[in-house]
């Protein structure tokens, strides 16, 4: 008996929400290797994705990239951090480009290099808004929290007796 698609999605969609909530994503330097709850889970999630492929050609080299993207790179990218931060940067900024590259290729009708561009900035925008944008706003918030009682207590917003205009 053979699993259906349907669960094979699924099953894969938990295990990567499980690699992105449980990924070491403040460790130092001195840690070797990132959690393995994490990486084990994206690795799984990979290996159930790889047994829907046709040919083993094709599974080989969904593991290597799996293996590569989330065994080696978290390595490589705190190694990167710890000794050039404007490297990091850099890094950084190249694959937020090149995700909005490949989702405008993706999400472009004729698929050539004009809806790539395209695609590379409103993407890259759409995900420095979304960043960059929501987190400055959030971080303006903090001044309407006027009770600090320790870093999970509840903010409590400062509201003028005399009405909201006064």
């Amino acid at each position: 008996m053979s699993t259906s698609k349907d669960s094979i999605w699924a099953m894969s969609c938990w295990l990567m929400a499980i690699n992105i909530f449980f990924f070491d994503y403040g460790g130092g330097v001195g840690v070797k290797f990132p959690a393995s709850l994490s990486t084990n889970a994206a690795l799984m999630s990979s290996t159930v994705l790889a047994s829907r492929l046709p040919s083993t050609t094709h599974v080989f080299s969904l593991t290597l990239f799996s293996i590569e993207v989330f065994g080696l790179f978290p390595v490589f990218r705190r190694h990167l951090r710890h000794i050039s931060w404007r490297g990091h940067l850099m890094l950084t900024f190249a694959l937020v480009l090149g995700a909005g590259a490949g989702l405008g290729l993706t999400t472009s009708k004729n698929g050539g290099w004009q809806g790539t561009l395209v695609g590379m900035l409103l993407w890259s925008v759409g995900a420095a808004l979304g960043m960059g944008g929501c987190s400055w706003w959030l971080i303006g918030l903090q001044r309407y929290k006027n009770v600090v009682i320790g870093p999970w207590d509840p903010a409590r917003p400062v509201i003028r007796q005399g009405g909201w205009d006064s």
